[in-house]
Parts: structure tokens; C-alpha cells; sequence
């Protein structure tokens, strides 16, 4: 269990570095070019592990991935653009809201199934619903409240990946090919986007060019260290121990990029990780239920 939670907390701690790297390049690059260049990071380390290991790329679950593809795609291009746009602590914040969203969509499936009213994760939501709304005001200007709610869109994106993730898992597709797609997907989509929306792919310098290798690097980091985690048995605490993710970006934000939080986003967050953790072993015990 020691070790897991160590490999929890390294993903955790990987991702929030990867997002201020992401902050870091968001001056140079734009937000599709930038989720080019991490996808295939991701892309030429995963085939690596494909060839070292002789796996087999070929899947019949053509159209799972293609849902699950689609789905990441939105959510990440539209997070690495709210980076941009907010507080770190706060983004990696309000982006942990998808334990809220699973809550309320095991509290609909009680309904329908006629099962007892799952209580805990009602106060969840309430608490969590309170902690976004005590960030949101009065401490947020108005030219953030869009990227906001941007970053709670990526959480609700989050939950359907979560469900398309879980069917291909059950039908037998590994995860390093679910990953390897997801980052195909990715890098192709990007390509042709840096040229559609944005005015093309930029030439980097030393600096931005270290700070884009950083982000690859830290993100196939916590890539590894989060599947680590997973395999370890215990999911409730790997997902608790995720959410070790705000404190992190916290940290990183007051240090790096010299963001003090107010009172009321301090306030907020802390009842939004309250309600996350409460929301996360309300779930997992639910889940237990509809199986």
C-alpha cells in the first residue's frame, strides 16, 4: 500500500508540474499546438513500449476508441486553454470537480433503479456546488468566470471518458492501447487544427523549447505513475490520494507564478477537496451496487 500511494502521489504531483509547464508555453504556443506536442510525446513513448514489448496494435473496438478519442480530445484542448487563463490552483481546482458529476449520476441511477437515496453523495455535491460558487464570487473578475466554466465543462467531459474508458477496459482493450490511440487521435486532430484555428506551428526557442520537452516528459511521467497506482488494487486510495493534485498546483502557483489566493478561493477549494474525497468514497461504495 506504501508504495501505491507513493505512485498516486507522483502522478499527482507530475500532472500539476505539467500544467505549469503548459502555463509556462501558453505565451508562445497555442492551446492545439500545445496538446500537439504532448500528444506526441506521449505518442512516440507509448509505440516505444509497444516495440520493446512486441504488443499487438490491432483492436476491433474501432468505434469505443473513436468515442473515448473524441471525448479526450475536447476535454484536453479545452483545459490547456483555460491554463492560460487562470490561477493554477484554481484550474487543477475546479477541473477535480468530476467526483461531484459522478455522484449525481450514481443519485439519477438510484431513482431509476428505485434504490435508497444515496445521501452522502447529495451533501457532496451540496458542499462541493458551494465551495465552485465561494470561488467564483466575489473573488473572480468577470473576464475569468468564462474559463471557469470552461474547466467545469472539462470535469463533466471527464465523466464520460471515465464511463468509455471503463466499457473498453471491461472488453478487454489494455490500457497502453486505449492511451496509444487517444494520443494518435490527438496528434493527427492537432495537426491539421493548428491550421484551421490557430496561424500554424511556431519555431521554439532554447527556452520554450526545454519548457515543451518538460511538459512531454512530466506528462508520460504521470502516465506511468498513475497506471502504476491503478494496478496496485486499491482504487479508492489511489483516487483520493489524486486529489493530492490541488495542493500541489497550489504550491506551484504561489511559488512559480506568484498567485496569493484570496480568502474566498482558499475557502472554496478547501470545501470542493472535502466534497471530492467525500464524493470519491460515496461512489466507490455505489458502484458495488450496480455491478
Amino acid at each position: 500500500m506504501l508504495i501505491q500511494s507513493f505512485w498516486a502521489l507522483a502522478a499527482a504531483a507530475s500532472f500539476s508540474t505539467m500544467a505549469a509547464f503548459v502555463k509556462f508555453c501558453n505565451a508562445t504556443f497555442g492551446p492545439l499546438e500545445l496538446v500537439f506536442y504532448r500528444s506526441l510525446f506521449t505518442l512516440v513513448s507509448i509505440y516505444a513500449v509497444v516495440l520493446w514489448n512486441g504488443y499487438s496494435l490491432k483492436t476491433t473496438k474501432v468505434k469505443g476508441h473513436l468515442i473515448r478519442d473524441s471525448l479526450g480530445f475536447a476535454s484536453v484542448a479545452i483545459w490547456f486553454f483555460t491554463l492560460g487563463k487562470l490561477p493554477l490552483g484554481t484550474n487543477i481546482t475546479l477541473t477535480y470537480t468530476t467526483s461531484l458529476f459522478l455522484s449525481a449520476n450514481f443519485i439519477i441511477l438510484s431513482l431509476i433503479r428505485k434504490l435508497p437515496i444515496p445521501w452522502g453523495a447529495i451533501w457532496s455535491i451540496v458542499l462541493g456546488f458551494t465551495g465552485v460558487v465561494t470561488i467564483l464570487q466575489p473573488s473572480f473578475r468577470d473576464d475569468d468566470l468564462i474559463p471557469a466554466l470552461l474547466c467545469l465543462c472539462v470535469a463533466c467531459l471527464d465523466l464520460a471518458i471515465y464511463w468509455q474508458v471503463r466499457k473498453l477496459g471491461r472488453e478487454g482493450e489494455p490500457s497502453w492501447r486505449i492511451v496509444f490511440y487517444f494520443a494518435l487521435f490527438c496528434t493527427l486532430a492537432t495537426f491539421f487544427g493548428v491550421f484551421i484555428f490557430e496561424d500554424g506551428f511556431h519555431i521554439p526557442d532554447t527556452q520554450s523549447f526545454l519548457c515543451l520537452m518538460a511538459m512531454g516528459g512530466f506528462a508520460t511521467l504521470g502516465l506511468i505513475s498513475a497506471t502504476r497506482a491503478w494496478v496496485g488494487g486499491n482504487m479508492l486510495l489511489v483516487s483520493c490520494l489524486g486529489f493530492s493534485a490541488i495542493p500541489f498546483s497550489e504550491l506551484i502557483s504561489i511559488v512559480v507564478f506568484n498567485n496569493i489566493p484570496g480568502l474566498y478561493t482558499i475557502v472554496g477549494m478547501v470545501l470542493i477537496l472535502i466534497a471530492g474525497l467525500a464524493a470519491t468514497i460515496v461512489t466507490k461504495r455505489q458502484e458495488q451496487k450496480f455491478k
